[in-house]
């Protein structure tokens, strides 16, 4: 037995022989696999849970907004859970709030019920792909780490790429509702062989908790993403100003309570090193702008240019997948050649495809956008591992958990944030185009859909480009 010490607190080390960690490792990677499929396969199907419950795009995209924002939150008190609870207990409550999730998704008949199944889901997702990565570090001695979190990376971002194709191969033959069905016969199947070998890799401690800083934290990014997915609609009136103000207001105080605190839940003084703060923005606007790709463009597929579901999750494939193998090769580059080529070469590539999509049109031809998201999806892969990479690692050893944490959960809220911005930016943009028609044509309202979504892309492009002149700050830096 041995121990991993930090400034908080301290884990001691249970490690299996070969074979069990080798089991234990597969049975964590399939669940956490099966648990990032939900994150994103109901993108593909919005369009027809719009026309079934009757509910717009602003309030269709909570479904991926809540799950990306509770999944965050509970991100925040990882830490705290893996020192308290056992391997197995974390893993058999992951499996009960995705099972129970799940469920209730199967069996809902409206917006309200699918939105609690997509809560209680999200909550076994933020248990269990922290204790994927927890359990690496411990199990996986250092010289051979670098090849099993590559395969952990890879599976986590695998899982998003393939699900919205599946959920469209399975609404070509039944209702989205049966992918869930699916999903929880895999749920029932891992949680069962948890309970048969899973062992604990941890020796419980007993950590405090600052409820009060979790409560902050939640008020504050809950706040800020319902202000901004009401803004399109609702402009700046009391329902979107209100929340905004609150969330706010929440987060300062968070921010003062942690620079006050003797044992704080996160360590803000990372934030003095301009690199980590750099990359943190940086982090946080390549989520916001790829889930603002995943959640608008199946709508504008679908409602704009007619294609299937099946067809428009193809389109987003080419492109995802190689995502997913260039995330292996970037961090090489990144060896290489250091932050600043790799890193801002991607945000370049990712801002030029925007402006490129923010000239769609009813006639925009499909292997024209299959081109346009090739490129867009290598800016993000030359992007994301190398700038988490270089985050990370311009921080003194002291500040590597609360680093860790605060770039997990504000990669999370990012993707909450983006998903509600850019649908309230593409809100916008369409009742911008339909206030002046009395009684617009079909042809129209499709017309207004394409320009709201243009104008979301260009809003995009314009983030991404000052991004880009942040990462021309960039250098390769040795932590003090």
């Amino acid at each position: 037995m041995s121990s991993i010490q930090n400034e908080n607190y301290t884990i001691n080390k249970i490690k299996p022989c070969k074979s069990t960690t080798n089991r234990i490792l597969i049975l964590l990677l399939v669940g956490g696999f099966m648990s990032m499929l939900n994150e994103t396969a109901l993108n593909i199907a919005f369009p027809h849970i719009m026309g079934q419950f009757n509910i717009s795009a602003g309030t269709v995209q909570w479904l991926t907004t809540v799950y990306v924002y509770v999944s965050g939150i509970v991100f925040l008190i990882s830490a705290f859970l893996i020192e308290r609870f056992s391997t197995r207990k974390l893993f058999t409550a992951s499996m009960g709030f995705l099972i129970a999730g799940t469920i209730v998704a199967c069996f809902s008949t409206n917006f309200p019920i699918l939105f609690v199944g997509r809560v209680i889901q999200a909550i076994g997702t933020g248990i269990l792909v922290p204790l994927i990565f927890n359990t690496v570090l411990i199990l996986i001695p250092p010289e051979k780490r670098g090849a099993t979190m590559g395969m952990v990376t890879l599976v986590v971002m695998f899982a998003p790429t393939i699900a919205p194709v599946l959920m469209g191969f399975l609404m070509g033959y039944m209702d989205w509702h049966w992918f869930f069905v699916m999903v929880l016969v895999f749920f029932v199947a891992i949680a069962i062989a948890g309970i048969a070998f899973l062992k604990n890799v941890t020796e419980v401690g007993h950590p405090k908790l600052d409820l009060l800083s979790v409560i902050l934290a939640a008020i504050g990014f809950g706040g800020v993403v319902i202000s901004l997915s009401g803004m399109g609609e609702n402009g700046l009136s009391p329902n979107v100003s209100i929340p905004l103000i609150v969330g706010m207001v929440s987060l300062i105080l968070f921010a003062i309570r942690q620079l006050t605190m003797k044992e704080p839940m996160l360590d803000l003084r990372t934030f003095k090193y301009p690199s980590f703060t750099i990359g943190i923005v940086i982090t946080m606007v390549n989520v916001m702008v790829i889930f603002a790709m995943v959640v608008i463009l199946p709508i504008y597929l679908q409602s704009a240019l007619g294609v299937t579901s099946f067809i428009a999750s193809l389109i987003l494939l080419p492109g995802s997948i190689l995502n997913s193998i260039l995330s292996l090769v970037s961090g090489r580059i990144y060896d290489g050649h250091g932050p600043k080529i790799v890193i801002s070469s991607g945000l370049a590539i990712m801002c030029i495809s925007m402006v490129m999509l923010s000239f769609l049109s009813v006639s925009t031809l499909l292997m024209v956008i299959v081109l346009i998201l090739v490129c867009f999806f290598i800016g993000t892969s030359l992007v994301m591992a190398p700038n988490q990479t270089h985050t990370l690692g311009t921080l003194p050893p002291k500040y590597y958990a609360s680093g860790s944490a605060i770039m997990t959960a504000l990669q999370q809220m990012g993707g909450a944030i983006g998903s509600a911005l850019f649908v309230s930016f593409m809100s916008f943009g369409q009742n911008s185009y339909l206030q002046n028609l009395t009684n617009p044509t079909a042809a129209q309202q499709v017309q207004a859909l394409v320009s709201g979504v243009d104008f979301a892309y260009l809003i995009a492009a314009v983030v991404l480009g000052v991004v880009f002149i942040l990462s021309l700050f960039l250098k390769r830096e040795n932590p003090a």
